[in-house]
């Protein structure tokens, strides 16, 4: 076993293709076929099913493929780490992203500031909602993610860092009948049609929360907060934000109240595997992402 032999597997799995994995790996089709044979010969399992039209991987694949990344990881991780204790911090980082307003955390902002501190490693940005990232981050294909999941809701292996944590406030159509008072209630908004986030948004686990023991009618699940605005403009159905989010899709088409008889909040975490620690790179982006996130508190 060597460790070409386990980039080759990771490769299969992350393109689906042997003739896509040896492009990028930069060898013949037939040469990485017969190292994965080799591989799978010396562990004693398939890792993948292999049929005229796709390649899978198998249940063993599935339970092998995040060692290997893992290991891969690892062997990244420890030339990072051996060049970090040469003064210099170098190497790749792949960030996942849930959708942040930028009053409260901004992205861009805080890249500017990373890169300034650590020019030498490139950063890969991926988005998405918070439990797919927080299993990326798990499965080792992230090293770190920014999510609105807590860690009571997430799971174990991993260590959760909060960041910044504000009120959900309702959102309504202006002439709505609700935006005559100061507040709603939970079971107000629950009798409304929903304009709501998926299931794996960490949002909707927080709206989900909030209106456990009621039934509620979600009409449209979107993906992006602007489509939520749109849609409450539309009087397609009401919704919940974090309330700068909310402010600043504000207009004259919208109404935003506080909800009077629940605590709902969202809170914002980095998330990291527990153990092994991260490489230098990550390990100087926790740092960077939580001294950016302090201090816009402080200013706030």
């Amino acid at each position: 076993m060597n460790l070409q032999q386990l980039r080759y597997a990771a490769a299969v799995a992350a393109t689906g293709s042997f003739t896509k994995a040896a492009a990028e790996e930069f060898v013949v089709q037939s040469a990485l076929s017969q190292q994965l044979r080799k591989l799978e010969d010396e562990l004693g399992v398939r890792l993948f099913e292999r049929t005229t039209r796709s390649v899978t991987p198998t249940p063993a694949g599935e339970a092998l493929l995040p060692q290997i990344r893992q290991i891969l990881a690892g062997v990244e991780r420890l030339g990072a780490d051996a060049r970090a204790w040469q003064g210099a911090v170098r190497g790749r980082l792949s960030v996942g992203l849930m959708e942040v307003p930028p009053e409260r955390l901004d992205i861009a902002a805080l890249m500017a500031e990373f890169h300034s501190r650590y020019p030498e490693v490139a950063v890969t940005l991926r988005s998405g909602g918070s439990d797919l990232l927080v299993a990326a981050v798990r499965d080792r294909k992230l090293d770190i993610a920014i999510v609105g999941l807590t860690a009571e809701s997430a799971t174990a292996r991993l260590e959760f860092t909060p960041l910044l944590t504000e009120a959900l406030v309702a959102v309504l159509p202006a002439n709505h009948t609700l935006a005559a008072g100061p507040t709603v209630t939970t079971a107000e908004l629950a009798a409304c049609p929903f304009i709501d986030f998926p299931p794996g948004y960490g949002l909707r686990h927080e709206t989900e929360r909030g209106f456990r023991g009621l039934t509620r009618q979600v009409a449209f699940e979107v993906t992006r907060v602007e489509q939520v605005a749109q849609f409450v403009r539309q009087r397609l159905g009401v919704a919940l934000l974090p309330e700068s989010v909310a402010r600043s899709h504000a207009d004259a088409g919208l109404a935003l109240r506080p909800v009077s008889d629940a605590e709902l909040r969202r809170q914002v975490n980095l998330v990291v595997p527990a153990t092994p620690a991260g490489s230098a790179a990550c390990l100087a982006f926790v740092r960077c992402v939580t001294e950016f996130a302090g201090e816009r508190a402080v200013t706030e």
